[in-house]
Order: C-alpha cells, then sequence, then structure tokens
C-alpha cells in the first residue's frame, strides 16, 4: 500500500548576514539544504543543520535554539527560526522551517523523511532599509513562494509573485521594479535574485530561485573564501 501524500512540505532554510561588512548586503546566502515530509523530520534536520555543514561549536560566540529566548531578545524574523548563531567574526545564520503546502504531491522512500528529489525554490526577501550613518537594515520577511522540479516553472513563477491581476497590482504599482534578462540568472541585486522591486514605502522586494544545496564541506569553502 502506498504510503499517503502528505499534505505540507517542510522546507528548512539557512541564511547568513553580515550586516556590518556591507549593510546593503544583508543577506549574504541563502540555501535551502533539504524539504521534508514531515514537521519532526524538518526540525531534526535544522538543529543539525550548521554542524552538518562542517561547522564546529566552538566557532560560533552565540549558539541559541530556544524559542523563548528568541522571543525574550526580540530576534527579528522568529517565525519558524529553529536554529540562531552568531560567529566570532559577527556573521548571523538562522536555520528556519517554512510550511508550504504539497501542491506538487511530493513523496519520499527516505527514513528521514527528506525529499530526494533535486528541487527549485523561489524565494522571497523582504528588507527594510535604514536611513542616516548609523542605520542598519533589516530582513523583515523571508519565505518559500513556491517548490518546483526544474528550474523554467519556478522562474516563471518567481516572475509572477509580486503581481497580481485581480488585485489590480503590476510593476508600475512599485516605485522601482527590475527583472532579469530571460538568458540570465540575476538581475544586479544579488546571486540568484530574479526580480527585485521598490514598494511606495521604501520596502525592498527580492525575488529568488535557488535549488536545494547539500551543506557538506561548505564551511570549509567558505573559509577558503574568507582566507583568500
Amino acid at each position: 500500500m502506498a504510503a499517503p501524500i502528505p499534505e505540507n512540505l517542510y522546507h528548512v532554510i539557512l541564511s547568513t548576514s553580515h550586516i556590518s561588512k556591507d549593510p546593503n548586503n544583508v543577506i549574504e546566502k541563502v540555501r535551502i539544504p533539504g524539504t521534508y515530509v514531515s514537521l519532526l523530520a524538518a526540525k531534526a534536520a535544522a538543529h543539525t543543520c550548521l554542524y552538518d555543514a562542517g561547522y564546529e561549536r566552538e566557532f560560533f560566540a552565540e549558539y541559541e535554539t530556544k524559542k523563548e529566548v528568541f522571543e525574550a531578545e526580540n530576534l527579528p524574523e522568529r517565525q519558524g527560526l529553529a536554529v540562531y548563531a552568531v560567529a566570532q567574526d559577527g556573521t548571523q545564520f538562522r536555520v528556519r522551517i517554512d510550511t508550504t503546502p504539497n501542491e506538487r504531491q511530493l513523496q519520499t522512500d527516505c527514513e528521514d523523511g527528506r525529499v530526494s528529489a533535486p528541487l527549485y525554490y523561489v524565494i522571497q526577501t523582504i528588507v527594510e532599509y535604514g536611513s542616516g550613518p548609523e542605520a542598519t537594515s533589516e530582513v523583515r520577511e523571508l519565505s518559500v513562494q513556491g517548490t518546483f522540479e526544474n528550474y523554467r516553472e519556478a522562474r516563471q513563477h518567481a516572475e509572477t509573485v509580486l503581481l497580481s491581476e485581480e488585485d489590480k497590482v503590476g510593476k508600475d504599482s512599485y516605485a522601482a521594479y527590475d527583472e532579469a534578462a530571460a538568458d540570465a540568472t540575476d538581475c544586479g541585486y544579488g546571486e540568484n535574485v530574479v526580480v527585485h522591486a521598490t514598494g511606495q514605502y521604501g520596502e525592498n522586494y527580492l525575488i529568488s530561485v535557488i535549488q536545494t544545496q547539500e551543506l557538506k564541506g561548505v564551511a570549509l569553502a567558505e573559509a577558503a573564501m574568507r582566507i583568500g
């Protein structure tokens, strides 16, 4: 008997940022190391995420997994947050779980509940940029807007996320709207960012298309880049 198709998918999202390096580059990197068919499996994966990437506890000046601490410190982006860590050099790591409907009826045979098929994700990041010399920028929201099995479908969806015929929201509804050319994978606002828009009140919307990326060796690779 075939296993029932799960109603939802649970995506483990790892984002890294280092605001002091560049206030205009709030999110340095967003990765999704895996999508799971149960929340329990996703939580287990989220809590081992940074260690799976090759980091050790000593690398972090701060490492927290308790929800009550997130709330007490009034951390931004608390929704779905599983791990918050700060490296010795100030780089911030956030591991969160985002839940979306299983519209593609994806299943898995993996014991750890991970969807083994390679997936492409449409990610929406909403950033509020501060003003003034001492101001900092803040990610207000980072969420999965769609899960696809090929880049073409993901890209097509990405180009519609900020638009709505029903609500009469078009490109001219924004103060600025930039879209990557058909043969390009970014529009000049960061790696894999295919749409960038600025709202009438200054909020910035970044729509990215990224692929599942396992984290083995990530720490070593990033350390080599910093040394270089």
